[in-house]
């Protein structure tokens, strides 16, 4: 009997053990098949798909915000913006004497000097032949003078350049209300002070020196055709509307529907916005006349998007190219293939 005792213990141990090993196995069976499905649903969800959509044909990089740009054969994108040779975009403003910026809207003779970066020397030219030369430090040194400026609705902190550079710009714009403004990313970060939700997180995420709202500017060569095709009387080019980077091959407006750029480098952009377009599209870059006029009339009446969540982060107003944030830093070359990722394409308003 008592054999026969332990013969039954032990089996009903075995059964017992059978059965707490299936209700183990059970939950982790579960636990691993959901997540195996959230997994799969995630990697769905996160999966781009990109397509060949044309070639980078021009690069632009402006060292000081409101001259002429210098055309680039490369350029590194950056966190922060296009770089060039260890300098990034906009990286010189100028402001007037309460640090307000001063743009071409304002002195649309701006337009006409042409700024180059020859190694550790900004070289600024004036249509008379004047030059300015102003050296390039890697950083802010304890003597600077520090002014605090504004960027449209923006709060930061800039180092004065000095005498000799303000010198040359209030001869050039016939005022003594004018100083040239250094950015380096160490001294502040940029105060975003309007209330606009949109707008708030896009510079959270996305954080500029001196550019207006992103760190690059995209266009597609098609769009500035199509526009100008519609213009009567005057010649309109990309350089109306500054963009880093031209891309030849899409069809007009494409770039609106690209929710992520790679290039055949391996860098990856993506679109945080259409681009509205201000008073400063109508300065002619060859004579520094500023119209008023067109191409903002021409555009008015077909490039305002239709779409109200569009409207209420950007306002109703005419939009031409997009503003893109950095997903993969490195280095871009004209010639280099565009492969993006495409959503839908946004409605216009047209009168």
């Amino acid at each position: 009997m008592a054999l026969k005792s332990t013969y039954f213990s032990k089996s009903s141990q075995i059964s017992t053990n059978r059965i707490m090993l299936q209700n183990w196995k059970t939950p982790v069976i579960v636990a691993v098949l959901t997540a195996s499905v959230l997994g799969a649903l995630i990697w769905r969800k996160k999966k781009r798909t990109f397509e060949k959509v044309g070639k980078i044909s021009k690069l632009y990089f402006f060292p000081v915000k409101s001259l002429k740009g210098v055309e680039v054969k490369k350029g590194k994108c950056t966190k922060l913006g296009f770089e060039v040779n260890g300098i990034l975009d906009r990286s010189f403003m100028l402001v007037n004497n309460e640090g307000l910026l001063l743009t071409q809207r304002e002195a649309p003779s701006l337009a006409l000097l042409t700024a180059q970066i020859h190694e550790k020397t900004l070289s600024i030219s004036a249509p008379s032949g004047k030059k300015l030369n102003v050296d390039i430090k890697d950083s802010r040194s304890p003597n600077d003078t520090i002014v605090k400026c504004r960027v449209h609705t923006d709060s930061v902190d800039g180092v004065d350049c000095g005498e000799e550079a303000a010198s040359f710009f209030q001869s050039y714009l016939n005022t003594s209300d004018v100083r040239l403004i250094r950015h380096f990313p160490t001294v502040s970060h940029r105060a975003y002070l309007k209330k606009n939700p949109f707008e708030s997180k896009l510079r959270k995420e996305n954080p500029v020196g001196f550019q207006d709202l992103t760190p690059f500017h995209v266009m597609c060569q098609s769009s500035v055709d199509d526009l100008d095709s519609k213009v009567e009387g005057k010649k309109i080019t990309f350089l109306n509307f500054r963009p880093n980077i031209l891309i030849e091959g899409p069809k007009a407006y494409a770039e609106d529907s690209w929710r992520y750029i790679k290039f055949s480098s391996g860098v990856m952009i993506n679109n945080l916005t259409l681009v509205t377009r201000c008073l400063m599209t109508t300065n002619d870059p060859n004579t520094g006349i500023l119209a008023k006029t067109e191409p903002l009339v021409t555009l008015r009446k077909y490039r305002i998007p239709k779409d109200p969540v569009i409207v209420k982060n950007i306002g109703s107003l005419p939009c031409l190219g997009i503003g893109c944030g950095i997903s993969k830093e490195g280095e871009i070359s004209v010639g280099d293939d565009v492969l993006a990722d495409i959503g839908p394409q946004p409605e216009m308003s047209v009168k």
